[in-house]
């Protein structure tokens, strides 16, 4: 979330409908804490004092050394897993600073008829409630359920520096950075059982496989895992990590 103007320390701020609006987005509730960015691009907590439909006031209290935004434009796409586990998933993927995550719908996830029996109405809560946790200031995009087929020819795919899926078959060797740093980078994650035999070639096409170990990961473990090696190697966890993008993620000004 962002405001215009530069903020000062225990000094109150008015705040629009628009970011009104994010707050009720966030499930931030008067009198609770939120990160927001200033027009100098700091990021300050600040504490809501009240609000309704049209705006509202809040005053900043804290201003956040580092900012709680990534350094990579990461998109997380998971099929989609049975049992609830897609609510551990969105969860943690919104603390580890993905900017987009997409339930794939594959040969081995659950089908689509099933997709509302692992209660994807209460993902975006899941999303908004790990946001306030870890202190963002945007949320990612939650996308629609969509095929591997659809997924691999979007222009999202496409538009993307470099495309990872994670594969215990494959050749144990890691990923390859690119010969520039990437900043939009796809992971794609499989269900139990992995990516069919079908699948694969498709993905190996268009995708780099990536071999993390030698151990069979549980699928939500995979994505922990997946995430934050993307982030050891590309991302926030490098000792030289750029700068955070320009936010642009759910719910920012």
């Amino acid at each position: 979330m962002a405001i215009p103007g530069p903020l000062t320390i225990d000094q109150p701020f008015r705040f629009d409908r628009g970011l009104a609006k994010r707050l009720r987005m966030r499930e931030v509730n008067a009198k609770e804490a939120f990160t927001l960015r200033d027009g100098s691009g700091t990021y300050f907590r600040a504490s809501v004092t009240e609000y309704d439909a049209r705006g509202g006031a809040a005053v900043a209290y804290e201003r956040m050394s580092r900012s709680p935004e990534p350094a990579v434009d990461l998109t997380l796409a998971c099929a989609v897993l049975a049992r609830q586990r897609m609510h551990t998933v969105v969860q943690k993927a919104t603390e580890l600073g993905v900017r987009r995550i997409i339930p794939l719908l594959t040969d081995h996830s659950v089908p689509p008829g099933a997709v509302e029996q692992e209660q994807a109405h209460a993902w975006p809560g899941h999303v908004a409630r790990a946001a306030k946790q870890c202190r963002r200031s945007s949320l990612p995009h939650l996308l629609a359920p969509a095929t591997l087929d659809a997924f691999l020819a979007s222009p999202l795919f496409e538009s993307a520096d470099l495309r990872l899926f994670l594969d215990d078959r494959a050749d144990d060797a890691p990923a390859p950075a690119p010969p520039e740093r990437p900043r939009r980078i796809i992971l794609a994650v499989g269900p139990e059982g992995g990516f069919s035999d079908a699948e694969r070639p498709r993905l190996a096409a268009a995708a780099r496989p990536w071999v993390l170990g030698g151990r069979v990961l549980r699928a939500e473990t995979a994505v922990l895992v997946g995430l934050t090696a993307v982030h050891m190697t590309w991302g926030d966890f490098r000792n030289d990590a750029a700068g955070p993008l320009s936010p642009c993620g759910r719910g920012l000004g």
